[in-house]
């Protein structure tokens, strides 16, 4: 199915990205919920969502979305639309209820996401070593997910394979998210040889008392303003690791958190 098709199901009116409407999509994903569609995207998805903020929109980017349909009668703003025709990323919506548009794109033959695919390919970089430190302020949700596009950028720009700049910018983007909604301040570090990509996080923020139920699938302290951003599932720091080929976390109450993130250029395995 085409993207034009899905449209015309679904009477969707286009907002941008008019030049990609005959590309193909397999897949569809449903969710209000970020940290999900960051859990469970796949390449090529197209994404139904009644969020209709510049967190939707970064988040389909990083998860590289085919589009993104917004339901419920929902627009985006003109920021969001923005920064969607930068990165041909296209934009529609639907005066369709979730349920319903997810019932008819099924009905012609487009299938839900059932699980996370990884790849086998492998990356190579030039030997020489590259260092990236960026600042992240708590609070800013305006600029939540800069630094993490960013660091997608680069690697593209490097010729990293897909799959591992996008394991890596949704682990990033998680990372810079828990510093935003959490933290007074932190620091993301970049760290890419020939051999790995580590990231290193630091933030000053509260601390977390408790690991093992902070690294548990649906446990959250987030307040209605992150969960109106589309964040506080729950899902964060599993992601994080999911992601990631090693993780690390020590956390200090009252102090702040630090996280280490690696992965592996030379990974040649994959998950069927």
């Amino acid at each position: 199915m085409t993207l034009r098709d899905a449209c015309d199901i679904l009477q969707a009116d286009i907002l941008t990205g008019e030049e990609h409407l005959d590309r193909e999509v397999k897949i569809v994903g449903a969710s209000d919920l970020m940290s999900d569609v960051l859990a469970f995207g796949q390449p090529g998805l197209l994404l139904l969502t009644g969020l209709a903020n510049v967190q939707a929109v970064r988040t389909a980017d990083i998860i590289e979305a085919g589009g993104v349909i917004f339901v419920r009668g929902k627009r985006p703003d003109q920021d969001s639309v923005d920064l969607a025709r930068r990165n041909g990323l296209p934009l529609m919506a639907t005066s369709l209820m979730m349920f319903p548009a997810c019932g008819r794109l099924y009905e012609k033959g487009l299938h839900g996401v059932t699980k996370t695919v990884s790849s086998a390919r492998t990356s190579s970089v030039s030997e020489e070593l590259l260092t990236r430190t960026f600042e992240i302020a708590g609070g800013d949700f305006s600029k939540a997910g800069h630094v993490s596009m960013e660091i997608k950028d680069i690697l593209q720009e490097l010729g990293i394979s897909s799959d591992l700049i996008r394991r890596t910018a949704i682990a990033a983007y998680e990372a810079e998210m828990n510093i935003v909604m959490y933290a007074a301040r932190g620091t993301l570090r970049l760290d890419l040889s020939p051999q790995a990509l580590v990231i290193e996080v630091a933030d000053e923020g509260p601390g977390i008392p408790d690991i093992d139920k902070a690294m548990t699938e649906g446990f959250s302290t987030a307040t209605p303003e992150m969960r109106e951003m589309g964040f506080g599932a729950g899902m964060g720091l599993p992601n994080i690791k999911r992601n990631s080929d090693d993780f690390s976390i020590r956390s200090t109450v009252g102090r702040g958190t630090d996280l280490r993130l690696s992965f592996r250029l030379n990974k040649g395995t994959a998950e069927e």
